[in-house]
């Protein structure tokens, strides 16, 4: 009877404990109370029992100073990652920059060239436009004279000179001055106004 009673004293404590169990791991699912840390608080249970990361992480309420000195260090986070934003920035706006000098150092150099291709030019159509006009002026004497004395003076003529002068006076005269000239001679200039 003795072992009876032993052991229902033994399935009532073992039940009670349960019910005691379950009821805490109901509170402490539901958030209601926290049973680890309040097992910890208790003097022998609480060496027992592992201390969590989680509570580990927990301290106490931090002071307004601390509070004020993280956010101080999120801000100098934040500015740091903004000051190294800003230098890749201006790098990157640097070498845009001495591109843009390398293109108009470029544009400079080719816009000179152009203005002397065009002052040249403009000199070439100068010197042809006075040549054009002492051409026709020489035209305009050899065009009174007999063809056998303009002759005489285009044979001390180079050939560009007499090629010019024959440009501007009549078809009629032109034919008249090369009958007078040396056939060979003749030749030659008909040949170069050709081309």
């Amino acid at each position: 009877m003795r072992v009876k009673r032993v052991l229902s004293i033994v399935l009532i404590v073992t039940i009670g404990l349960g019910l005691i169990a379950g009821t805490l791991w109901v509170l402490d699912y539901f958030a209601v109370i926290n049973v680890y840390r309040t097992a910890q608080k208790i003097p022998v249970v609480g060496k027992l029992l592992p201390v969590r990361e989680k509570d580990k992480t927990k301290q106490a309420p931090k002071t307004p100073l601390e509070k004020e000195n993280d956010k101080l260090k999120e801000e100098i986070k934040n500015l740091s990652a903004e000051l190294e934003k800003l230098k890749k920035n201006t790098g990157d706006l640097e070498k845009k920059l001495e591109i843009a000098n390398q293109e108009k150092q470029t544009l400079s150099e080719e816009k000179n060239e152009l203005k002397n291709a065009l002052d040249s030019l403009q000199a070439v159509q100068e010197s042809q436009e006075t040549a054009r006009l002492s051409y026709e002026k020489l035209a305009k004497y050899y065009a009174g004279m007999k063809p056998e004395a303009a002759v005489k003076i285009m044979d001390n003529l180079s050939d560009e000179v007499v090629i010019g002068i024959l440009q501007y006076l009549e078809d009629e005269q032109v034919a008249k001055i090369f009958s007078a000239m040396d056939p060979a001679k003749a030749a030659s200039l008909t040949d170069k106004m050709k081309q």
